[in-house]
């Protein structure tokens, strides 16, 4: 069925180019290939539906083609595949039009799922729809197979009413999944209703959830979360924090659908989805006898484990534009450059308050720049210090690491020479000056 559809690929290795052309073949696409710049602008008049095209074509560049392109076909999608290492000049390929990059080694199965759905909504005769992202629910994004395998676990998991508890560090976005949830829920169009055990004194917890009844001749009743919630959905986040007489209650509430406000007689019944969340290792706390067992499995019908920041560094690039895009929005500033060395540090950072100390960082260097372009510099001061810190000790531990094989490669070309300097210099292809110098450093010039 896709046979008028025409795909260009630009690849200058010829067995990935003729690889990427022979499944896109076997799957009834037209395949013009082309191995420079040159060659694939000689088709831009062509009736091309999609450019697959790497970042690194020798000496030139897949952003360089795809700034051209735009001059003559603005609307033509771009797919750049690129080398982990250039990320960020993918990103930045994302930002002059590209619609999606995939990084290499190729996954087969993602290419045709992605070209698919473009090739679907560009075709004339095909009907127009918007393409779904597979990369996002709600205001969560990731691209790694973590974050997309609980993205669909929590798409199936929405649709039920069963409980759901979810996992993860703080700062993961456990709120904005829950949140997500219930917005693909059937109690979408009720109250979504949030409450953190561990922003709350032990002493108000009850009556925050249960509500109070008050006596006769007192102030007007409060409601509780439980009653807010009502026909919603109720969050409870840090479930670990609460206390143990209170887990007991909520546990009733699970199993009757019913509880009592404080200094209240009767019960009153309610209906609602119930999340929780916790940066604690709740199967730990129950071994201990910290937490009810019987309330953990209630809790824990489907669970969702959000991976901290840095076991997904894949996301951090497209992280930090959709956030340096929202912030600029925010502060009505356009929106700035990021140079490589700076993407290249954000990467690597290990991101202790993971996406929430990432956002916060996004916006302190939004606020206070004053150029086009966004470098190291303009990182807060601490955490300014800590990268440039970790990079002096990266470059002296790989300075170590290079002195060790020099001196081993020294060595044993001495050894096999029988001592003679000149010619184990001979074989390293240094001097006898050098190889004398490097053996005087090591205080081994007179023991060969």
């Amino acid at each position: 069925m896709n046979e008028a559809a025409t795909i260009l690929v630009v690849e200058d290795q010829r067995a990935e180019r003729d690889a990427l052309s022979r499944m896109l073949e076997t799957e009834s696409y037209r395949v013009i290939a082309a191995r420079n710049l040159r060659e694939a602008l000689a088709h831009v008049y062509e009736s091309i539906v999609l450019v697959i095209c790497d970042l690194r074509l020798g000496g030139e560049s897949g952003v360089d083609l795809l700034r051209e392109w735009r001059h003559s076909q603005e609307h033509t999608p771009f797919i750049i595949v690129t080398a982990y290492g250039d990320v960020p000049s993918a990103v930045t390929a994302m930002r002059l039009g590209a619609y999606d990059y995939l990084t290499k080694p190729v996954d087969p199965a993602a290419l045709l799922r992605l070209v698919n759905r473009l090739i679907r909504n560009a075709r004339p005769d095909a009907p127009r729809t918007t393409p779904v992202d597979d990369f996002s629910f709600g205001q969560l994004w990731g691209r790694c197979a973590t974050m997309r395998d609980i993205f669909e676990r929590a798409k199936r998991a929405a649709v039920t009413n069963s409980a759901v508890l979810i996992l993860g560090e703080p700062g993961t976005g456990k709120h904005l999944l829950a949140k997500a949830i219930h917005e693909r829920s059937e109690r979408s169009k009720s109250h979504f209703v949030t409450m953190n055990m561990a922003a709350l004194p032990i002493t108000r917890i009850d009556g925050e959830l249960f509500g109070q009844q008050y006596v006769s001749g007192a102030s007007g009743d409060e409601a509780g979360k439980l009653d807010a919630a009502h026909r919603g959905t109720l969050f409870i986040d840090e479930i670990g924090d609460l206390p143990g007489e209170t887990q007991a209650k909520l546990l009733r509430v699970i199993e009757e659908r019913a509880y009592t406000p404080l200094g209240a007689n009767e019960k009153r019944h309610v209906d609602l989805r119930l999340i929780t969340a916790t940066s604690h290792d709740l199967a730990a706390l129950v071994a201990k006898g910290l937490f009810r067992e019987d309330l953990f499995y209630r809790l824990n019908v489907v669970t969702l484990h959000l991976p901290p920041l840095r076991e997904r560094t894949d996301d951090i690039p497209h992280l930090v534009e959709q956030l340096l895009e929202e912030r600029c929005s925010a502060q009505g500033k356009p929106v700035p450059y990021i140079d490589a060395e700076l993407m290249d540090a954000l990467t690597r950072y290990r991101w202790p308050g993971n996406v929430r100390q990432l956002s916060n960082v996004v916006e302190s260097m939004v606020v206070m720049s004053q150029g086009r372009a966004l470098t190291i510099a303009d990182l807060p001061a601490e955490l300014r210090h800590e990268v440039q810190d970790r990079d002096s000790h990266d470059a002296l531990a790989e300075g170590r690491a290079l002195e060790v094989l020099e001196r081993h490669a020294i060595l044993e070309a001495l050894e096999k020479h029988g001592g003679n300097r000149t010619r184990a210099a001979d074989a390293l292809g240094i001097s006898v000056r050098t190889l004398q110098r490097k053996l005087k450093m090591w205080g081994i010039a007179g023991e060969v």
